[in-house]
């Protein structure tokens, strides 16, 4: 308990033991009391002197939204996406209104239209639609995995009914939008119901909400009633994320920025409220508080994802671009650390495959799904966030749709690079051959023990991935089992994770690394990272790793484990699922891509035993080779998005031996490039050239930064 405090801090602990006390006494649930139903809500009270009429005309081409309405856009949108991607958004829309609502940004799953809001697709449990919020919880044998009973009520639906009623002008599309809007209220009377659990999926709606309203605004299916129902709803939704502000900074995450963002849209798109002062300026001040607290200088956001990262990109575009038109001033900070944010995550978008590392948490939070292309992708975010920063732009193409959306155009279409500054995230190669190194250090309470993780990419392939996250909330291994150590690109020591599991999403005696990046030979090309952690250090074990990038031909990556005494090294790379075939003695497995052929070696001053490992099962092993069955269960998957398992290579090399220890992967994807072994050393040649030499035997180097 005593280090649960510390890694929360004092002020954060106050304020999350303020919530659970308001929370568990029973106060939060007597407040949301004094507020429910939609009688308390009534335009009398929350809007005095404001009628519905009044409420659709004044937004009825306003000019001070990001457009005038969604048909404004169909000669440009057109253009954007070409006929083939206007058939696939039609289709889409079609499939909606259908009853197949999208989750997570990729799965597609049958839900009913309008939602059925309380049921869990995945499992067919449900949610009492009664139970009080105050007394739920994220997980439930009840109802599984709430997640998935939370996403149809974010309304992301509504961003492709808007697409397609632009491109189309069907009104079928504007009306499906009110209808569930109208059978959501009458479902979830307001703050009595378990979906209003959360402030930020409340600040989600908000947006959404906005988004559709002003989109639909011209269509037939928008009344004056109707518009004034929304403004209702949005004011209680307002109302109830400010009641657990505590409850979000003390988070420290994505969550306070997200309501920020939504109490400040709430105040300035609906003026006519009583509370619309107050809540812009407190939605601003705590946006202002949240990116200086979440965001570094140089960029990285403390949650350590880059899926969040994408998120709160998102968020803080959305504002900076309303207040733009709108005549706002934010704090200068906010669009400060907004751009550093961006730079740093355009560095880390593959130039082939336009997707990013699926780095840290990944649960599928695409917030504005306003672009053909699959959820992997980046360049909407890219687009977008270089039209509203004035930032070089990718290439035109239908990416660009976000940015039209948001009223916003890209002036330069040139490349950019991520500035070489100290991150704990480095980056060695080019655009088509080049590799993630994570080694950092700590301020903040980390969701992932994986220091040292290697992402590996060539030709747009990522060849050494980051599992994702899949659940949350699940049976075990699955209870936030893509978390730990074994399951990433590193080294695990005596099956132990680098920090200890407090949680499912709390760790302990963090990790801490550091790193440096130079050139090798001299010749001013950053060629070699070098780096170490301290998460074994309670063993007595200290895990060093260097990656040599040989340009075209493939990378060497070294592991010394020093310390003393005997320990059980497992080194472990995950892999795409792609045909193989394997070599004994030493070890080799030969992938076949699409884009060519790509063998890895592992070699080791110790003699071990491997294993492929695909979907949960060895598909090849050596003899007498053995992994405890639980953790075998997480090996060979990944999650391409929340809720989704794929299979994949799970690639193993174990040794059990007395301190030090050096393991060798040589990884190389030209095929002229050959592996020369003697007894104590290994050398890379291509072309009848010596490109690398490594020893067998561990030997310490220098990890502190430079």
């Amino acid at each position: 308990m005593l280090q649960v405090g510390r890694t929360f801090g004092v002020r954060d602990g106050l304020l999350r033991l303020q919530y659970e006390l308001r929370r568990g006494s029973g106060l939060m649930q007597w407040r949301m009391r004094s507020v429910q139903g939609w009688e308390s809500w009534d335009l009398r009270t929350i809007a005095p002197g404001a009628t519905a009429d009044q409420m659709l005309a004044s937004r009825c081409d306003s000019g001070k939204f990001f457009f005038r309405d969604a048909p404004s856009l169909a000669a440009p949108l057109r253009t954007i996406i070409g006929r083939e991607a206007e058939s696939a958004v039609l289709r889409d829309a079609g499939r909606i209104i259908s009853g197949e609502l999208p989750y997570f940004g990729r799965l597609w799953m049958q839900s009913g239209f309008p939602p059925q809001w309380f049921r869990n697709p995945a499992t067919g449990q449900s949610v009492p639609p009664r139970a009080p919020w105050t007394s739920m919880r994220f997980a439930s044998p009840v109802y599984g995995d709430l997640k998935f009973i939370l996403e149809p009520s974010r309304f992301l639906f509504v961003y492709p009914l808007a697409r397609a009623y632009a491109l189309s002008g069907d009104e079928r599309f504007a009306e499906a939008f009110w209808l569930a809007l109208e059978d959501w209220a009458q479902q979830n009377p307001p703050m009595s119901g378990p979906l209003w659990i959360c402030g930020q999926e409340c600040s989600l709606r908000i947006l959404a909400w906005s988004f559709a309203l002003h989109a639909f605004v011209n269509a037939s299916a928008t009344t004056g009633s109707r518009v004034a129902r929304l403004i209702s709803m949005i004011a209680a939704h307002a109302w109830r994320t400010a009641q657990t502000l505590g409850y979000a900074r003390s988070q420290r995450s994505n969550h306070l920025i997200s309501e920020a963002v939504g109490l400040w849209t709430a105040g300035v798109l609906y003026p006519e409220l009583r509370e619309a002062k107050l809540w812009q300026e407190l939605g601003s001040h705590l946006l202002h508080e949240a990116v200086l607290d979440q965001i570094t200088p140089e960029g990285v956001s403390q949650q350590h994802s880059f899926n969040y990262q994408r998120m709160i990109l998102h968020l803080l575009l959305w504002a900076l671009r309303l207040a733009e038109i709108r005549g706002i001033d934010l704090h200068p900070e906010i669009r400060a650390r907004a751009e550093s944010a961006f730079d740093f995550m355009r560095g880390w978008v593959d130039p082939i495959s336009a997707s990013a590392p699926r780095y840290g948490s990944d649960d599928g939070s695409l917030i504005f799904p306003l672009a053909q292309g699959d959820y992997a992708d980046f360049r909407s975010l890219i687009q977008l966030g270089a039209a509203v920063l004035g930032k070089p732009a990718w290439k035109t193409g239908p990416w660009d749709e976000a940015a039209l959306w948001f009223g916003a155009k890209p002036e330069k279409l040139t490349s950019a690079s991520a500035p070489l500054i100290e991150t704990g995230y480095f980056r060695l190669g080019d655009e088509k051959s080049w590799a993630m190194i994570r080694a950092g250090r700590y301020t903040r309470r980390p969701f992932q023990a994986d220091q040292l993780h290697v992402d590996l990419w060539w030709r747009g392939i990522n060849l050494a991935r980051d599992p994702g996250t899949y659940l949350y909330n699940g049976p075990e291994p699955w209870n936030n089992g893509f978390a730990g150590t074994a399951v990433h690109n590193t080294i695990t020591v005596d099956g132990a994770d680098q920090m200890r599991r407090a949680g499912r999403f709390l760790w302990v005696d963090w990790a801490q690394a550091h790193g440096r990046m130079f050139s090798s030979s001299g010749n001013g090309t950053t060629d070699r990272f070098e780096g170490e952690h301290d998460g074994y250090a309670r063993l007595g074990v200290t895990h060093r790793r260097s990656v040599q990038w040989l340009s075209q031909a493939g990378w060497v990556i070294v592991d010394d484990v020093l310390g003393s005494g005997e320990h059980e090294i497992l080194l472990h790379w995950l892999l795409p699922d792609l045909p193989f075939e394997v070599c004994g003695n030493p070890f080799k497995i030969s992938l076949d891509s699409p884009r060519g052929q790509v063998r890895w070696s592992i070699a080791a001053d110790i003699p071990g035993k491997n294993a492929v490992v695909r979907s949960g099962r060895p598909s090849w092993f050596d003899p007498d080779f053995e992994i405890p069955p639980l953790d075998m269960q997480r090996l060979g998957w990944e999650s391409p998005a929340y809720g989704e398992l794929s299979p994949a290579l799970s690639l193993v090399h174990k040794i059990k031996s007395s301190l030090p220890v050096r393991i060798l992967t040589i990884v190389l994807t030209d095929e002229r490039a050959e592996l020369a072994a003697s007894k104590n050393e290994i050398a890379v040649t291509g072309a009848a050239i010596e490109l690398h030499r490594v020893s067998l035997q561990p030997k310490s180097f220098s990890a502190k930064h430079s």
